[in-house]
């Protein structure tokens, strides 16, 4: 006779109060990290995770709309603070680049003076015998 199989899933309702657990600590971990109203609302909204009834397409156009009536002074300040991201993140980039290849550099340098030494070495032993 075969082995009973129970049904291990658990039941619907459990799943849905799991979600909605996690889904509102997934809030909070954004919330905390996040700079601004706006940072939290998009990361919350990549996620997957924003509140019931928060539509971001429509809050984006609200936002985007205030942004435009207020004036183009806070638009160009965010454009200025992304422009000077991008340039620092370049820098960075830039200089572990050479550190790379400086690296690079000494161990090749290091292996052929080796190489130079150890060949310089074994002809002086053959010369002497």
């Amino acid at each position: 006779m075969p082995p009973k199989i129970t049904d291990s899933r658990p039941a619907s309702d459990a799943v849905i109060e799991m979600e909605e657990q996690t889904a509102s600590g997934a809030r909070r971990i954004v919330a905390t990290y996040a700079e601004d109203f706006h940072d939290g609302v998009t990361l919350m909204s990549m996620l997957g995770v924003e509140p019931k009834g928060f539509v971001y397409k429509r809050y984006n156009e609200q936002r985007e709309q205030e942004l435009a009536e207020s004036g183009d002074d806070a638009s160009e300040e965010t454009t200025a603070k992304k422009s000077t991201k991008k340039a620092s993140k370049k820098k960075a980039t830039k200089k572990a680049a050479k550190k790379t290849t400086k690296k690079a550099t000494k161990k090749a340098t290091k292996k052929t003076t080796k190489k130079a030494t150890k060949k310089a070495a074994k002809k002086s032993s053959t010369t002497e015998d």
